[in-house]
């Protein structure tokens, strides 16, 4: 048993769960029932990223990535192109850049959107014009990550088998 291995093992599955998590469940759940407790809810999410929040999950995000990838190099032998040519290979390659193109859309486009509309709403009002807009451009965003973060996590779990 290689330590090493195991430990950027666990790194990126523990990580990659939580990201994964997060996502849905903020996409899901937190953000209509926020938006669905109007005032209240800016409250909410304020409190969110007084705890970091918006900073931890891009951050452990980009520790599944950087993990996955080194993960890839060392059992693609350097990322030789016959790893590449192999289902489970084309599985992992397909799963990784999704989990990456996630990570861009999350960084680019959602947290922004997040973070403006949450200090929007403290001085405008959570039905300014403006923050209905960050909040729809964030959700937009982050149901597309979603979706790319469950084609990731499809492709890593059937990737080893194909």
């Amino acid at each position: 048993m290689d330590a090493v291995i195991v430990g950027v093992r666990l790194i990126h599955v523990v990580f990659g769960a939580v990201w994964v998590g997060a996502v849905f469940i903020t996409t899901f759940y937190l953000g209509p029932a926020v938006q669905e407790a109007g005032p209240e809810g800016g409250k909410v999410m304020a409190a969110m990223q007084r705890r970091g929040v918006m900073t931890v999950m891009p951050l452990m995000a980009l520790g599944n990535l950087l993990s996955g990838l080194w993960l890839y190099w060392r059992f693609s032998g350097g990322f030789q192109a016959a790893y590449f040519q192999s289902p489970m290979g084309r599985a992992y390659a397909l799963g990784g850049a999704a989990a990456i193109v996630a990570w861009a859309l999350g960084v680019t486009v959602m947290r922004p959107a997040m973070l403006r509309s949450v200090a929007l709403a403290q001085t405008q009002g959570p039905a300014a014009p403006e923050v209905q807009k960050l909040r729809a451009r964030a959700t937009t965003a982050g149901r597309a990550v979603a979706v790319l973060l469950l084609g990731a996590v499809v492709a890593m779990a059937v990737g080893r088998y194909l």
